[in-house]
């Protein structure tokens, strides 16, 4: 659509993208606010009333509107900021609080036209729900700045903005619209695509299009037009932009001061033009696939404060990138951050970058020990080197002149804390990360002076230690607290928990007692809560309308008892996102809860194994369409199992190899909507005769039904044939009767099947040979009868997989079936599916499986579940390993793995 556009329309359009994101509007262009003796103009006043009626305020954020003390004066209430006189309204502030869900909501009343001197409008961080952007918006002729950051507007971008001909910058990124990607919503004139609009904007400042789809620039708009030498802040992240930007950009490189260029699709090298960008601040290609170092230019800089290039392929020694940045750039650079990439070697000393306040070398190939002259640098704020293969000792010498340190994460190294007990430190930190590293045995008592804390994480640090009474009394400050995988004891009931607390794991402990103090958790924020393997126990408390974006629950492992609260299938927020509930080994009785299948629709995992359980399965289970693990066993159930049980399509469904549990195909707008939670990586322990394999984000592929040791009783139900893509079922030690549903052939994904212990009968159905299990097959005890159906894998079982079954005949049983003659030696039947391969592969395949699983998560699984996925023999050759533990899965557990804080300098103000 194209439109003919006047000067003074072209005029409007060269202001309309002057981005200037998470600006604050309240600096710099408002003239002046009212005071106490300014009073509102009562036409405005009515029509900020009747604005205000057509929105849902779940947070009293608007609660000073139209209260009785300030009832006549609009000026004072919140986000109303007026002129002197005669108290026109100037400026509408209503962003919300991103970490909070739903600050407002509802419709925009076109009554605010009625705010003619209107300058500025922020309605940023709410959420309206997909609405379009009511067109009346393009009607205030006064406007300036417009926001409407991440405020879940939706539909296509009206084109009456256009006509906010005083429009000097908006800022409308991570929305859902759809006619962004080419700014046809915003051009009256044909243009090969959004670049060329941007080109022909010479007055242009500031743009910011965050996560509006916008697809690769054009090769083509690169030459034609003369470019805005105004352009200072470029801020595309999370688009589709390839490494054809870097020639675009370099047509601004004498004004640019930031450009954010994270999580697109940047390739190949970082071109050494860039350097020439002398007037460049801040520069962000994180989440991207850069290689090799960094440019030698990029020393030259002398502008440059932040650089942050993690998450890419970049190698090489880390000591080279600081000499390259050892020249003019050392003065001014106070953000570095190199983490998640390829970079080797061992940690320099920085001491020449004087203005130095973040380094984050996380998550690289570092070695060698943290040099004492890290102490030097004395503006360092935050200190990231977690996960690599650093060593040696810190003490107070590294840390005793960091004053103004407030993040310290040393996690998941082999460095060991070795602080004085009268030690004090010189900072108040807030994050600690030193999870993995040797801080035991005894409890650290320097921890007693940072009361500022929001994030400590000491799990597997070798503490076995009681509690210290200091410790009880948690700072209020405190929002993620993980002491898991340590030798603590202690009265659970005795620590105060602050009540907006988001993760809490207690996790593999020798905590006793009840569990009642975790009501005091009652901020509404909590998301994460493991308490698994210790030793509490007494009734869980009816407290979970506290916690409205709980996402994993573990409380296995443990001695509690009573039922089932059921507040936990009770809100309407806990509906949408638990999806893991582990309360297996514990000493639950009653019925398996039906509520849980009306209030957990998206439930991926249930456990509630080992405990006391009786009564019938509930039908309402078959309403949990995203289960992909459900385990009832060892309890005293009784009864049929549902027909209903193909009602679990999830199972039914190939697995999402890369998303796992959490990211499955089922997603809502909250899912990752919980609070310090920025990436969600899902683990599994399998737990097979005391050894315990870790997964990550692969659970996805394993699809479960694990009913053995109750009482159930009738048939097995012909409908669980349609669960194509199971993995594992064991039915064993039940009641069942009746004949083996003829269709259990089409489970060809099926690796483990244990119906052992039952009263099935008649004969084997024929398919079964059509499905390659593992080798030992869990047909004991029943009374079969037939001949054993002739294929690729049945005959190549143990006799002693059919015994009990009297009436069966054929091979691998000794007892001929009537009419067969007994064959020659060379005619016994051969395996021609390669069985004597994966015999050997089996043999391999346990001794190698051993090995690699001492070499770490990433060489262990990638050594396991890689060859599992392109070698059939080594797959079958897994699961007759697995088989061959009776009872192998014992318990899952999911657990998360937390994204590492990262602070961008811009933040910091």
């Amino acid at each position: 659509m194209s439109m003919i556009m006047d000067g003074r329309s072209l005029r409007l359009l060269h202001a309309f993208l002057m981005f200037l994101q998470h600006l604050n509007p309240a600096l710099g262009f408002i003239s002046g606010v009212g005071d106490a003796n300014d009073r509102c103009i009562e036409r405005e006043r009515q029509a900020l009333l009747e604005f205000r009626k057509g929105l849902v305020d779940d947070y009293d954020m608007l609660s000073s509107w139209g209260s009785q003390d300030q009832k006549k004066n609009c000026c004072k209430w919140k986000g109303v900021h007026c002129s002197k006189h005669p108290g026109h309204v100037l400026e509408l502030d209503l962003r919300g609080d991103s970490e909070k869900t739903q600050p407002l909501s509802g419709k925009l009343s076109s009554s605010l036209l009625e705010l003619h001197h209107l300058s500025s409008l922020d309605l940023s961080y709410n959420d309206f729900n997909m609405s379009q952007i009511p067109e009346f918006l393009g009607s205030f002729n006064n406007l300036k700045h417009l926001y409407l950051l991440e405020a879940e507007f939706g539909g296509t971008i009206p084109y009456e903005l256009g006509n906010l001909s005083h429009l000097e910058s908006i800022d409308i990124s991570a929305n859902n619209f759809n006619n962004v990607a080419n700014l046809q919503w915003l051009s009256h004139f044909e243009a090969y695509d959004w670049a060329d609009i941007v080109n022909r904007l010479p007055y242009l400042t500031s743009l910011s299009l965050s996560s509006c789809d916008l697809p690769p620039i054009a090769p083509s708009t690169h030459t034609h037009f003369n470019y805005s030498k105004s352009l200072t802040i470029v801020a595309l992240s999370d688009n589709h932009q390839n490494s054809s930007i870097f020639q675009w950009l370099l047509n601004f490189n004498t004004s640019l001061v930031e450009i954010d260029l994270s999580s697109n699709q940047l390739r190949g090298s970082i071109p050494d033009a860039l350097g020439k960008m002398n007037s460049l601040e801040s520069l962000n290609f994180d989440e991207n696939q850069l290689e090799h170092s960094i440019p030698k230019s990029f020393g030259n800089i002398c502008t440059l404060s932040s650089l942050s290039l993690s998450n890419n392929r970049l190698s090489g020694q880390l000591v080279e990138f600081i000499n390259i940045l050892s020249g003019c750039a050392k003065n001014s650079l106070e953000m570095l951050d190199l983490s998640l990439n390829q970079i080797t070697g061992s940690l320099p000393n920085f001491s020449t970058f004087s203005s130095l306040k973040i380094i984050y070398d996380g998550t690289n190939n570092l070695t060698g020990t943290v040099p004492k002259g890290i102490g030097n640098l004395h503006q360092l704020e935050v200190f990231c080197v977690s996960n690599n293969s650093m060593h040696g000792v810190v003490t107070e010498v590294h840390l005793s002149n960091l004053s103004n340190l407030w993040s310290l994460d040393l996690s998941l190294n082999s460095l060991a804390l070795q602080l004085n007990k009268e030690w004090v430190s010189p900072f108040q930190l807030r994050i600690i990360y030193l999870s993995s590293c040797k801080l035991g045995p005894r409890f650290p008592s320097w921890l007693q002076t940072q009361w500022n804390i929001s994030i400590l994480d000491i799990s597997d640090t070798g503490i076995s230690d009681k509690i210290p009474k200091w410790f009880m009394e948690l700072p209020p400050t405190l929002q993620y607290l993980d002491v898991s995988s340590n030798q603590l004891e202690g009265q659970f009931s005795h620590i105060l928990f602050p009540s907006k607390m988001t993760l809490l794991s207690i996790a593999a402990n020798l905590f006793l007692g009840t569990i009642s103090s975790v009501c005091k958790i009652t901020g509404g924020v909590l998301n994460f809560l493991d308490l698994s393997g210790n030793l509490l126990s007494g009734e869980i408390p009816d407290c979970f309308m506290h916690w409205r974006k709980l996402v994993i629950l573990d409380l296995s492992g443990n001695n509690f008892s009573g039922k089932i609260p059921t507040s936990l299938g009770s809100l309407s927020r806990l509906q949408i996102l638990l999806k893991f509930v582990d309360l297996g080994n514990n000493g639950f009785s009653g019925q398996v809860p039906g509520w849980i299948g009306e209030g957990l629709p998206v439930l991926n995992i249930l456990i509630l194994s080992s405990n006391k359980l009786s009564g019938s399965i509930p039908f309402e289970l078959c309403w949990l369409k995203y289960l992909r693990i459900l385990d009832l066993s060892l309890n005293d159930i009784s009864g049929n199992i549902p027909q209903c049980f193909n009602n679990f399509t999830a199972m039914a469904q190939k697995g999402d190899f890369y998303s796992g549990i959490i990211g499955s195909n089922y997603t809502d707008s909250y899912a990752y909507d919980y609070e310090g939670v920025e990436e969600y990586v899902d683990d599994a322990t399998i737990v097979m005769k005391g050894r315990e394999l870790e997964y990550r984000k692969y659970l996805g592929l394993l699809k479960i039904i694990n009913l053995a040791h109750n009482n159930l009783t009738g048939k097995l139900p012909g409908e669980i044939s349609s669960l194509l893509e199971l993995v594992v079922l064991n039915i064993s030690k039940n009641n069942l009767i009746g004949e083996i549903p003829q269709m259990i052939g089409q489970l060809k994904q099926l690796q483990s099947l244990d119906m052992s212990r039952n009263q099935f009968s008649n004969e084997i159905p024929s398919s079964m040979s059509r499905v390659i299990f593992s080798k030992r097959l869990g047909l004991v005890l029943h009374n079969l009868s037939g001949k054993i159906p002739s294929g690729t894998q049945l005959q190549s079982f143990d006799a002693a997989d059919f015994t009990g079954n009297w009436a069966l005949c054929g091979p691998p049983l000794p007892n001929k079936c009537p009419g067969e003659e007994t064959p020659n030696q060379s005619d016994q039947p051969t395996d021609h599916d390669g069985n004597e391969d994966n015999e050997k592969d089996g043999d391999e395949f346990e001794k190698w499986f051993f090995a690699a699983a001492g070499f770490g998560f990433f060489i262990g699984f990638w050594g396991i579940c890689g060859p599992l996925l392109f070698k059939s023999s080594w797959r079958g050759a897994f699961f007759l390993f697995l088989d061959n533990t009776k009872d192998w899965l014992y318990a899952t557990k999911l657990a998360m793995c937390m994204k590492r804080l990262r602070w961008k300098f811009k933040n910091q103000g």
